[in-house]
């Protein structure tokens, strides 16, 4: 429960403090006087955002925190789980910089806002003045009937298996995607036609020069026998005259014996020449020009080029990579069609699962509802509502988070008057009512320490309100209850009554909070009954009201 709230530079709260105990407890006060700046600090450290707009002071930091008392509510496991240190009691602090960066504490050791709210959750539940309209969220009315059917077990292990599900779901969709980006039939195709084209490395170099000899035989031919010619032919025949030097040295060299070597040397000439001479007629023998070789290396190298712009690589080494980048996807494909085949298998048996806990959890909702809709409906009658009737639609809807079924409040508050959906028929004060019905209900079943509501006896009034007030106070045996009212039979019946007020010091108003003594109480009772003004019929009134 919560046990002491202290806040500091927050809004139009310079510096304030209160501490609560178990019980029933009323915070009062006029409009505008700071209820709702109280709420929104509370708010603020179980875990609402907020920023630097709040700061009363932009040169100090705000500081808002809140002690608990937690010995009997199991929290032991979270604090071990989010490595803190664990106490009979937990304070929880936040802070807004001026620069408007927010930190959170829990017992001492930063944690983050997530952290914080997993904790409050299992703090404190606030109602606020406009929270009614979460009687019309069809969300909120299934959960509304497993909370108090207590299955919320039964709900996380269904959660459990369809968090799986949807898991599933998505793989098979992103395999789906793939394959929708890529054509398999069309990657086949393109394979084949690459690996049907026999590629090899170096192989379109080798064609290019080919084709460029064969291109030019006649001149090549021509050329290399005209260089023959040179060397051995009638008319010039270098080898003739070569030899005619080679008698010309050797011949000298009979009288000097130097020149011998000189002979050599052009006797190695000679050789050489003549060897050149046998190489150029081979060579310009072997040259022919063949037409179709021609046309077959053309007709291959279009193959070539046109595979290369195709794929726009350079080569046919780019081609064999891009040939073996496309087998890897079609061999990916194949997985992941595979893959798809036995997500789908695995879809089809968690789907029976799914089904079957879903049948469960409707099973036990459906048996629990006559006990709700009765706890509910008397709840009501004890609110002046005597003719009120409740009951809960349960309608079959695709698996969701709550299963497979959708829950509708049908509500009737006068005889005769046919089940009608919640929303459409109830008015503002019967809704303050129903909320209270369920809060009690809830609570009974699923203990919170802490239970805060912000005017939900706005649009109710007389014996009605002191109904409500009962019901809040009989609340009060199972969790601790602070509602912020303004109407005095509420104020009435609180174990502690608190009163928030303005006071202005030097041009400035700030805002306070006290709790009341007995005759400050019976006072400040005797105001709300008369608009602001205590006399002596309304002091009288408000005794009454209290020794009710």
């Amino acid at each position: 429960m919560l046990q002491q709230l202290s806040i500091r530079n927050y809004t139009i709260i310079r510096e304030l403090s209160a501490d609560f105990g178990e019980g029933f407890s009323v915070i009062t006060g006029e409009t505008g006087a700071g209820k709702s700046v109280l709420l929104e600090a509370l708010s603020f450290v179980l875990g609402e955002r907020a920023d630097s707009s709040v700061l009363k002071d932009k040169s100090k930091k705000c500081v808002v925190e809140a002690l608990f008392f937690i010995k009997e509510y199991g929290l032991a496991p979270f604090f071990t789980e989010n490595d803190l240190d664990y106490d009979d009691t937990c304070l929880i602090r936040r802070e807004i910089s001026p620069q408007g960066k927010s930190r959170t504490f829990i017992n001492d050791t930063p944690v983050s806002l997530r952290t914080l709210q997993q904790l409050t959750a299992h703090l404190a539940d606030i109602h606020y003045q406009h929270g009614n309209l979460l009687l019309q969220d069809k969300h909120f009315q299934l959960q509304l009937v497993d909370q108090a059917a207590h299955l919320q077990a039964s709900h996380q292990e269904y959660m459990e298996t369809y968090r799986q599900y949807l898991q599933l779901q998505k793989k098979q969709k992103e395999l789906q995607e793939q394959h929708a980006l890529q054509d398999a039939d069309y990657l086949r195709f393109l394979h084949e036609e690459l690996q049907a084209a026999h590629l090899e490395a170096g192989e379109q170099q080798h064609l290019e020069q080919e084709l460029q000899m064969l291109s030019h035989a006649a001149e090549i031919k021509q050329q290399l026998f005209a260089a023959y010619q040179t060397i051995s032919g009638e008319e010039t025949d270098l080898l003739s005259l070569l030899k005619e030097v080679g008698n010309h040295v050797q011949h000298a060299g009979r009288y000097q014996n130097e020149l011998s070597e000189l002979n050599q040397r052009v006797d190695s000439v000679i050789i050489e020449l003549e060897d050149i001479a046998v190489e150029l007629n081979r060579a310009q023998e072997k040259v022919e020009y063949t037409p179709d070789r021609i046309s077959a290396m053309q007709e291959r190298l279009d193959t070539l080029y046109n595979l290369q712009r195709k794929h726009h690589v350079q080569d046919e080494a780019g081609l064999l990579h891009k040939a073996d980048e496309i087998a890897q996807t079609l061999q990916k494909a194949d997985e992941a069609r595979e893959m798809e085949s036995q997500i789908q298998k695995e879809l089809k048996e968690v789907e029976k699962i799914l089904r079957q806990k879903a049948e469960q959890l409707h099973k036990q909702r459906a048996e629990a509802l006559p006990a709700i809709c009765q706890k509910l409906i008397w709840q009501l009658q004890h609110m002046q509502m005597p003719h009120a009737r409740i009951s809960i639609d349960l309608k079959e809807v695709p698996f969701n988070e709550g299963g497979c079924d959708d829950a509708e409040i049908l509500f009737s508050a006068n005889a005769g008057m046919a089940l009608q959906p919640l929303s459409k028929i109830a008015s503002g004060g019967e809704m303050s009512r129903v909320m209270l019905a369920v809060k009690t209900l809830i609570s009974e079943k699923n203990v919170l320490p802490t239970i805060i509501f912000d005017e939900i006896d706005s649009g109710v009034s007389g014996e009605v309100t002191m109904r409500m007030a009962e019901v809040m106070r009989s609340l009060s045996r199972y969790s601790q209850v602070i509602a912020i009212s303004h109407q005095a039979q509420i104020a009435s019946r609180a174990d502690k009554h608190y009163l928030v007020y303005k006071e202005t010091v030097d041009g400035e108003t700030f805002s306070h909070i006290k709790l009341l003594n007995r005759e400050e109480n019976l006072l400040e009772i005797a105001k709300m009954i008369s608009d602001g003004k205590a006399s002596d019929a309304s002091i009288r009134m408000a005794e009454r009201l209290i020794n009710g």
